[in-house]
């Protein structure tokens, strides 16, 4: 089940993130789209192409997604955010742990 943050980290590029959600959700996706996902397995944050989310493997995934970003770039840009604001909050950099607080 896929499940969007309210308050999600937007890169720049992202113009449109209500858009962008409906293409995730209805499995459109995008080429310049990429997901931040908590992965409750393995308790770590994670990033990767939105093409991925159309392998049946994630289909019945439980999924958090907390970022959108246009380009691996950017997406690397958002976790050294999160990674601060962690940081800031907590005086470590369980980012997992940061984000389920929140």
């Amino acid at each position: 089940m896929m499940r969007f943050r309210k308050d999600l980290y937007l890169s720049p590029s992202v113009k449109n993130p209500s858009k962008a959600k409906w293409k995730l959700k209805t499995g459109r996706g995008s080429l310049d789209m990429y997901v931040m996902v908590l992965n409750h397995d393995s308790g770590k944050l994670e990033y990767f192409h939105n093409g991925m989310l159309k392998q049946k493997i994630l289909h019945n995934r439980d999924m958090d997604i907390v970022g959108l970003a246009g380009s691996a770039d950017e997406c690397i840009g958002l976790i050294e955010r999160i990674a601060g604001e962690a940081y800031k909050s907590t005086g470590g950099y369980d980012i997992y742990g940061y984000m389920m607080r929140e």
